[in-house]
């Protein structure tokens, strides 16, 4: 018996509810991930080097990983809370709806931990901000949906907002990661922008999975592969096989929040009816209860299969 059969052979004496946990919990560290992974690296280290902070946009459709690999940088960088201080190397904060320089500052102030975030006046709260990125020593700042950076209706780029971040990042020296929707580049992009532009001139895109071409099919077994060697089942479920991985490939669109939340169903189904692996079976039921209302009319990729206990 190799020492990974070993290895699965021990999560049958692990609860179910702690296996359950496990899975909810898991994210996948693939290639495409390492990649932004280590440009988010570069620019967290060159900031520290550098007189002028710089920048990434990460762009992607719902789903495609970015908050993924956000979590996963910040799980290596975490809050530190000590008697004597705290200290926040990466501070993540998502713009919110509308978006306007108070309720930015407002959430960032919340996220770092401030009691009072909500107080004061637009002027006030960016100074304390600045007092707390420096007491708590940030190194890197994140906004999610940077989308919102633009007017839903009116598609106009919200110039003031933009300014605010662009003096932000002057004035604390601190590199930001930007992630957002495709179409978040018209931000920078726009004719008015061009000083926050030069400032995120590397530019991330992270698309779903392909199927068309040889190279697209192994990429996306090799991902599956991953997933299921890190399930918490005691027997391997051979999800990269080429016509399970088709299947799932279908079901999914090769969206990645797509296939993690089909494998987080499928698992929690597994486990409940004491099974040890994924079967196309349970697959099929997954797909009925967490994709299916997303596809109406699509017929169920694995086949309209009823779970036998």
């Amino acid at each position: 018996m190799s020492k990974k059969q070993t290895d699965r052979k021990t999560y049958k004496k692990v609860p179910i509810e702690d296996r359950i946990q496990m899975v909810e919990r898991l994210y996948i560290n693939f290639p495409r991930n390492q990649s932004a992974l280590n440009a988010i690296g570069n620019c967290h280290s060159h900031a520290k080097l550098s007189k002028e902070p710089e920048g990434i946009l990460i762009l992607g459709d719902t789903g495609a990983g970015k908050t993924t690999v956000v979590k996963l940088y910040m799980r290596s960088h975490p809050r530190i809370v000590t008697e004597e201080a705290t200290v926040v190397p990466v501070l993540y904060a998502t713009v919110p709806v509308p978006a306007t320089c108070k309720s930015l500052v407002t959430a960032l102030l919340t996220a770092i931990g401030d009691p009072a975030a909500e107080k004061g006046s637009q002027v006030t709260q960016t100074l304390r901000l600045k007092r707390y990125i420096e007491a708590c020593k940030v190194e890197l700042l994140i906004l999610d949906e940077f989308q919102h950076f633009q007017d839903r209706e009116s598609l106009r780029v919200l110039k003031t907002i933009s300014d605010w971040l662009k003096v932000l990042m002057d004035e604390t020296g601190v590199p930001m990661v930007l992630a957002g929707l495709p179409y978040s580049h018209t931000v920078l992009d726009d004719e008015n922008n061009e000083q926050l532009r030069r400032r995120f001139a590397l530019r991330i895109e992270l698309a779903p999975f392909g199927f068309k071409t040889s190279r697209e099919r192994q990429d996306f077994r090799r991902f599956l592969n991953i997933i299921d060697e890190k399930l918490p089942l005691a027997e391997g479920s051979d999800l990269a096989d080429p016509a399970t991985a088709f299947c799932i490939y279908e079901a999914t669109d090769g969206v990645v929040a797509h296939v993690m939340k089909l494998i987080r169903c499928a698992t929690v189904i597994a486990l409940e009816s004491k099974r040890e692996k994924l079967t196309m079976e349970i697959l099929s039921l997954a797909y009925e209860q967490r994709l299916a209302a997303n596809n109406p009319g699509k017929p169920n990729p694995f086949g309209d299969v009823a779970l036998v206990a």
